[in-house]
């Protein structure tokens, strides 16, 4: 895509469900993602004010969420997809400072973090938020109740 184009960045709704879910299974298996998610769970983050989307033009070209994990009170960043056309312009920063300012009007205190496979791009946007690389070892296990440690990298911002 070439030029500027406007994206309008909104918490998203009921309505959005399906294309939320349909974004981010597609972009997933395109990018051999395992992890697939369902109308219920993105329906559990728009509940909760916790799933943010980039608009252009009427449709949904971005999303990202955060789960706030029960035990821990840890705040897991989850599901950043930008859709191909679109990457390179600052969209998935834009997501997650949206997301992460947010919390921080509702709590002052928290701990947020990324898990990234180990090739996967986007860290930089982590790190110039504030995050820095931590111990995988050291995230709290009811993390990984769907997935494993293993070839995965952790990031971390105390607010």
């Amino acid at each position: 895509m070439s030029g500027a184009v406007e994206i309008s960045f909104i918490f998203a709704q009921k309505k959005d469900v399906h294309k939320i879910v349909r974004l981010i299974n597609c972009e997933n298996k395109r990018s051999g993602a395992v992890m697939k998610v369902t109308p219920g769970g993105v329906m559990k983050w728009i509940e909760s004010r916790h799933s943010v989307i980039g608009m252009c033009n009427g449709r949904i070209v971005a999303h990202e969420a955060m789960n706030v994990w029960p035990r821990s009170g840890w705040v897991e960043l989850r599901s950043l997809v930008v859709s191909e056309g679109f990457r390179g312009q600052g969209i998935g920063y834009s997501l997650t400072k949206m997301l992460i300012d947010s919390y921080r009007k509702k709590k002052r205190k928290g701990v947020f973090v990324a898990l990234k496979n180990r090739t996967e791009k986007g860290n930089g946007i982590l790190v110039d938020l504030g995050f820095r690389e931590i111990d995988i070892y050291s995230v709290p296990m009811e993390l990984f109740t769907i997935r494993s440690y293993s070839e995965r990298k952790a990031f971390r911002l105390d607010l």
